[in-house]
Formats: structure tokens, C-alpha cells, sequence
């Protein structure tokens, strides 16, 4: 991967553990070559593991969502508390991220968007806020959900789709984000509304899609609090080549 740029190669996939084997569920979007790459200047955000640590009543947290993310944060929170998550991710591992979530909701905590926050950090940590900051270059980017349509999905390993999908530990996964999206009152739809439109590989190339305001309102995710305005947001994420889709229900 460049430096600066979000690779969808690298970034377009939730890992998926079990005791026995590990399966990376991809979102199928054939060779994943980007149309026109997003710009990221914070490589932080895709640090593997991710640097996580709290300042006064902030915990910050700058990389991927691994299989420990919900364990070191929870250690971290335990001892001193916080009132605002300062976050940059490109997102990662689907079960973490709803763990992490769930907390910042239950314990009605700020989520402040630094540069990006994608795929498992805009379907779950971002939503879960009691109030979201978004700063006028904070990307905030979807591509697929847990509950999305099966055929963007793509599963390597020795198990068939069909079978993969009838592990218990996916149908947990897909339960528990369903659960969560009910528990914050936001439409599911949220995570893959363009995926279920027959031009979405045409229209998004890179796989990747945002909302603008009016819409992200819509799908129930509010209290968004902009650096200048939502209409500024707005015309900043499209000059960055964010390729916005729209509401479905």
C-alpha cells in the first residue's frame, strides 16, 4: 500500500475467527483496483495493531479494529474515565468493533472523527455516539455490512458460501448487528443501501460510498456536530472523490 492512499485491496474485508481455522469474508468487489483512490494523509489510521491510549477524558484510538481492540479498550476505560472516543480507522474486525460500540453506547459517550473512520468503524462506532464530530476532512466511509446482500460477499477458505454462512458464529454476528442496530434506532440499511441497486460496481468503483447529511439524518444516525457546516462537509468529501449514495428504507 502507498502511503496516503486507502488501498481497497487491503481495507475491503472483516476477519472472521474461529477456534479451528480463521475465514476472511471479503466484500466482493472482483480485483478491488481503485477508480480513483482516496486520499488519506493520516497513515495512522491504518495501524496494525492500533495505538490506543487515553488523555485527560479522551481515549484515543489511531489504526485497524483487531481481535484484542475490545479488551484493550475495555482495560483502558475500566481504570479512568472517559466521556469522548477521538477516533482514525479504517475499520477491521466486525465482532470487536460491535463490542466497542455497544459500550460507547450503553455509557453514553462522544465519537470525534479525526481523518477517516470506515467500513466496521461507520457501520457501528461511529452510530453508537451520544453526539458525532465530523471535522471538514473526516471521511466517513461504508462499503457492505454483516446483514448486506450475500451476493457482495466473498469467502476464501475450504468451506462453500452456503456453508459459511451457516456457521453459528456468523449467524451470531449477523444477529448481534442486527440487535444493534434496533438497540441505536438506525436503519440497517445504513451499511449497504447501494449495494442493493443493480448499477452499485458501475457507480462505485471503488467499492466505497458515504451519505450526505440530509441522508446519514435519515437513516436515524443524529446529533452530528460539523467543524463548519454540513453543507461544507459535504463539498469537501466530494472533492475527495467520496461518491455519495442515497437513502433506502
Amino acid at each position: 500500500m502507498r502511503k496516503g492512499k486507502l488501498n481497497n485491496l487491503l481495507i475491503c474485508k472483516h476477519l472472521v475467527m474461529t477456534s479451528v481455522f480463521m475465514l476472511i469474508l471479503l466484500f466482493k468487489s472482483g480485483s478491488c483496483e481503485a477508480y480513483e483512490e482516496i486520499d488519506i494523509p493520516d497513515v495512522k489510521a491504518l495501524l496494525d495493531p492500533p495505538e490506543i491510549f487515553i488523555k485527560d477524558d479522551t481515549l484515543f484510538y489511531s489504526g485497524q479494529i483487531t481481535d484484542t481492540s475490545f479488551l484493550v479498550f475495555l482495560k483502558l476505560v475500566n481504570k479512568h474515565p472517559v466521556k469522548t472516543v477521538s477516533i482514525s480507522s479504517t475499520g477491521g474486525d466486525a465482532e470487536n468493533a460491535l463490542k466497542i460500540a455497544s459500550y460507547i453506547f450503553s455509557h453514553g459517550m462522544d465519537v470525534d472523527v479525526r481523518s477517516v473512520c470506515a467500513s466496521a468503524c461507520a457501520n457501528y462506532i461511529f452510530p453508537a455516539g451520544k453526539n458525532k464530530h465530523l471535522s471538514n476532512d473526516s471521511y466517513l466511509l461504508w462499503h457492505g455490512g454483516l446483514n448486506g446482500p450475500d451476493r457482495e460477499l466473498t469467502v476464501t477458505g475450504n468451506i462453500s458460501k452456503e456453508d459459511f454462512l451457516k456457521l453459528d458464529q456468523i449467524k451470531r454476528l449477523r444477529k448481534e448487528d442486527a440487535d444493534f442496530y434496533k438497540m441505536t434506532n438506525v436503519n440497517i440499511k445504513v451499511s449497504f443501501c447501494p449495494q442493493l441497486n443493480a448499477d452499485y460496481k458501475e457507480k462505485y468503483p471503488e467499492k466505497w460510498f458515504s451519505y450526505s447529511p440530509e441522508d446519514i439524518e435519515k437513516f436515524g444516525i443524529k446529533n452530528i456536530h460539523y467543524a463548519i457546516s454540513a453543507s461544507q462537509w459535504a463539498v469537501s468529501m466530494r472533492k475527495k472523490h467520496v461518491i455519495f449514495g442515497n437513502y433506502c428504507n
